[in-house]
């Protein structure tokens, strides 16, 4: 049990400086991760740049609680946690930059796909009005209603930042601002009970730092 959930045994409190050390892993870990995610979208990375930046924030934040003895449990849901979060904080970079940032125009849809195994189970391929690709398939907007020809609304960014997505509907930042602040609570609550459970505390409250 001690391995996977790591060794602290408390007939009270956990000592200051061990609470201290847990705030400071969930505040610099989440930031780490957090920061990979946000960097994704605002520093226009490639795909696998992108998984290449969160890996390796997810792994510093792991690799260090692996090094502290943290539980094995533990460290496997940060771990996880991580890999969710920082693409969580990419989608709500994106939809920043769109609101504050992004043009609208309409397009011409020039092919319906329905793609039942993904949600929204509908693309769009589509065209600007003179006649130019866009890339990607733009999946807001886009529906069983949907026809060749028709015109369908774009947000994009002139910066290029972040691809071209259909107008996104009411509540959209709002849930994707939801979705991360969770998971960043989640994360950083499951950061500091891996580090103040990484240490066994004696009953007499005698338990020095790390040395």
């Amino acid at each position: 049990m001690d391995r996977l959930l790591g060794a602290a045994s408390y007939q009270g409190s956990p000592p200051l400086w061990l609470v201290s050390e847990g705030l400071v892993v969930a505040v610099v870990g989440t930031a780490l991760v957090v920061g990979a995610g946000g960097l994704v979208v605002l520093g226009g990375l490639s795909p696998i740049r992108s998984t290449a930046l969160i890996a390796v924030a997810v792994a510093a934040v792991v690799l260090y609680l692996l090094i502290t003895r943290a539980g094995h449990a533990l460290v496997a849901g940060i771990a996880i946690l991580g890999a969710v979060l920082a693409p969580a904080v990419s989608r709500l970079a994106a939809e920043l930059v769109l609101c504050g940032a992004g043009r609208t125009q309409d397009v011409v849809v020039t092919a319906v796909a329905y793609e039942p195994a993904v949600n929204p189970a509908y693309a769009c391929t589509v065209r600007l009005q003179d006649g130019a690709p866009v890339q990607p398939r733009l999946r807001r907007g886009c529906g069983p209603s949907v026809v060749p020809g028709d015109l369908i609304a774009m947000v994009y960014d002139p910066a290029g930042r972040v691809a071209p997505r259909g107008l996104a509907g009411p509540g959209t930042l709002v849930r994707a601002a939801a979705e991360a602040v969770f998971l960043v609570l989640v994360f950083a609550t499951v950061c500091f009970l891996a580090v103040v459970r990484s240490y066994r505390v004696p009953s007499t409250g005698s338990a020095q730092p790390r040395g």
